[in-house]
């Protein structure tokens, strides 16, 4: 009966043991799931700037409030978004903007990081070409079904 005893807490810290590899196992396939749909939203971002498309841009971004845009320090307020990217893109004649070095952090099943280089170049109205590299921190929330902008925090690089 002794020995019988003594297996029972190794057989209960097997098992519990299992079940958190399991349960790691999942969560880190739900990671994974969340890190391509970021990675998906974000070359969508990137896809509508290229395009000049501010609307598109826009409805990337969440509806709840605190949402922002921080570009160089300035902070653009949801209610402005549409109205900035707008008048940004109206100035120019092209832009070929892409995301490179994408990294993501899944924080909770609710809301993500990603981090990444973009390089871009653009061609003004009337003929200047600028070629910039930026960092981008964007936070994501999942809601209404699908992952949203919550902050996007632009940095230029030397």
């Amino acid at each position: 009966m002794k020995k019988f005893l003594c297996v029972i807490p190794l057989v209960v810290l097997l098992c519990f043991t299992f079940a958190c590899q399991n349960k790691s196992q999942s969560a880190g396939l739900e990671n994974k799931t969340i890190e391509k749909d970021i990675e998906a939203s974000a070359d969508t971002l990137a896809s509508a700037i290229s395009r000049l498309d501010a609307e598109a841009v826009t409805n990337l971004f969440s509806k709840i409030p605190g949402t922002k845009y921080i570009s160089d320090g300035a902070f653009i307020p949801q209610e402005e978004l549409g109205e900035t990217f707008k008048k940004f893109y109206g100035g120019l004649q092209e832009m070929n903007f892409v995301f490179e070095k994408k990294e993501v952090h899944v924080l909770n099943q609710g809301m993500a990081v990603l981090t990444g280089w973009a390089k871009y170049t653009a061609v003004s109205k009337d003929g200047q070409k600028s070629d910039e590299k930026a960092i981008f921190t964007v936070v994501y929330v999942h809601e209404d079904g699908k992952w949203n902008i919550f902050q996007a925090h632009k940095s230029f690089t030397e």
